[in-house]
């Protein structure tokens, strides 16, 4: 087991004081009572309240901490291969054919999970948004639960770098040459795979000097392509109904550069349609390469923390007395207090008479 926000746990210290005041409390109510000739109530019915808070102090730190169940397993990753999958978060993505289709983001976003699901589980892949220009989020290896988080969460347009292009963000892919950089792959990896989940759309480009700068570092692009020239950006004001962004028009006039720019590093272009295909060309690109040794994967399954919120339910309802009604039926105790208070003189007068 992990926590996750270990730094909860100082509201622990608050049991000390009230450890404190409630000895205090008890030592005071005790001696009050044998002042007055009474029995004092038993320790433990007399520290149940403070108890009760304690338990809940506890337990309400302990589910804050977000306890979760850490599960480590050995993966083995293939050898000298790594592939990045990248979602295009240009704002020509929020395109989609009507204002209630689905958005060529959330296509991609689909289609990316489907990659991710489908091909080897020892080929490791990182995850990479397309703004304008490449930006990794997460490193190549076999963990699919975050990349797929990283693809869903942080390839919204608006949240990223881009660049304004007429009067919308739009992809620059001249600047995949940044992908040459060594952030994106390790120095000893031979077949380095991107696929690119995208419209296409974007201003015009050289395709080969950018083709040139890629295979001079072995990566090859694989494109899967989303939308039609007939797709719109829909706005949605309050209290009116859809209406088309006059801003955005489709920009297909440069598509077959980045046709030539997918053949010329050896990867492939593909449609939306053919994505069954584009994980075949992929497959066949990675190869069958001889394994890593296994490489600790944490998975985390689900916290326990709102167990433990439920586990101090009980203890807050008998601080409110909801429990009442279940502890002590019928008024039984209030009854033998009073039986008790009554004999306590009783008690007291015949010792005085021997």
């Amino acid at each position: 087991m992990v926590l996750l926000h270990p730094g909860a746990l100082v509201a622990l210290l608050l049991l000390l004081p009230l450890a404190g005041v409630e000895w205090v409390r008890l030592r005071r109510e005790r001696r009050a009572a044998r002042a007055v000739g009474l029995r004092p109530e038993r320790l433990w019915r007399a520290a149940s309240n403070g108890v009760c808070v304690g338990l809940v102090i506890a337990l309400v730190a302990f589910a804050a901490s977000e306890p979760s169940l850490r599960q480590v397993t050995q993966v083995p990753l293939q050898a000298g291969t790594e592939a990045y999958l990248f979602v295009d978060a240009s704002a020509s993505m929020l395109a989609s054919a009507s204002s209630h289709s689905p958005t060529r983001l959330d296509q991609a976003r689909a289609a990316s999970a489907e990659f991710a699901q489908a091909v080897p589980a020892d080929l490791p892949v990182g995850a990479g948004a397309l703004p304008q220009a490449p930006l990794p989020l997460t490193a190549p290896d076999a963990d699919r639960a975050l990349l797929l988080t990283a693809l869903d969460t942080m390839t919204t347009p608006g949240l990223l770098p881009e660049h304004e292009y007429f009067g919308g963000m739009a992809t620059d892919f001249s600047k995949l040459t940044g992908l040459t950089d060594t952030h994106f792959f390790l120095p000893q990896t031979k077949r380095r795979i991107v696929v690119i989940f995208t419209d296409a759309e974007g201003p015009s480009f050289d395709a080969g000097t950018t083709a040139a700068r890629l295979k001079q570092v072995h990566i090859r692009l694989v494109f899967v392509r989303f939308g039609s020239p007939r797709d719109r950006i829909w706005l949605h004001r309050a209290g009116q109904g859809p209406a088309m962004d006059p801003k955005f028009t489709p920009q297909l006039a440069d598509i077959g550069e980045v046709r030539l720019l997918a053949g010329e590093t050896g990867g492939g272009f593909y449609e939306s349609s053919r994505l069954r295909t584009a994980i075949a060309r992929v497959e066949r690109l990675a190869g069958h390469g001889p394994d890593t040794p296994g490489v600790p994967l944490s998975l985390y399954a689900e916290p326990f923390g709102p167990y433990a919120i439920l586990a101090a339910l009980p203890f807050l309802a008998w601080l409110a007395g909801g429990l009442l009604p279940f502890t002590v039926p019928l008024g039984i105790r209030g009854r033998r207090r009073r039986r008790s208070a009554r004999a306590q003189p009783e008690v007291v007068a015949l010792s005085n008479q021997v």
